[in-house]
């Protein structure tokens, strides 16, 4: 798999929230009652306008047994405007300004359920997945989340992220490949994100 950079951050007026991948921090005891989903002080079902219960950083991997939930994971951030912007050698955007290069390219993802085991199974999600912009640091970033995904089974599962890319994308913010380009094609954005599921108590 192409190492590639990913940049998590979700931002307020006031606030940027780093989702991270695959982290140490543990997991609340249950799932809140309530859809909300707070990292950081934000409550990130507001923030990308989801209504179900939503899967992603560090406190918010869990659910109840049938309830269905979206998957959220790492933001892509880019130089504000063409203006500045540097790039590998060689590397030509399609747009000027580097994130409405990215948008021109992002096809979608596919989220993948319990990757490598007998109980895979995954789903795919089209444009519609980049669900707001957002400024932080004088940089600008595309933050995403699924479609609604089906219920799992009781006990603990993986959730992995593929982004797909019509062409080669790169953020403006530097010359390396590795860290500042994402491939074009269908590539995994995430780990093997773990998320519980568990039966709700009367």
């Amino acid at each position: 798999m192409k190492r590639t950079r990913v940049r998590g951050a979700l931002a307020s007026a006031v606030m940027t929230a780093l989702l991270t991948a695959v982290g140490a921090a543990p997991a609340q005891a249950t799932p809140p009652t309530a859809n909300a989903c707070v990292f950081e002080g934000v409550n990130l079902n507001e923030f990308l306008g989801v209504r179900e219960r939503l899967i992603g950083p560090p406190p918010c991997r869990e659910a109840f047994v049938g309830e269905k939930w979206v998957r959220t994971f790492p933001s892509w951030g880019t130089a504000p405007s063409a203006v500045g912007a540097v790039y590998p050698p060689g590397y030509v955007p399609s747009r000027p300004n580097p994130m409405d290069d990215f948008v021109s390219k992002f096809q979608g993802v596919r989220i993948v359920q319990d990757i490598g085991t007998r109980q895979e199974w995954s789903a795919v999600f089209g444009p519609k997945t980049l669900r707001r912009f957002s400024t932080q640091d004088g940089l600008i970033f595309a933050s995403f989340a699924s479609g609604v995904l089906r219920p799992l089974s009781a006990g603990t599962h993986t959730t992995t992220v593929f982004m797909r890319l019509k062409a080669e994308h790169c953020d403006g913010l530097g010359t390396d490949p590795a860290l500042n380009c994402l491939p074009a094609g269908e590539f995994q954005y995430t780990g093997d994100t773990p998320v519980t599921f568990l039966p709700r108590h009367p």
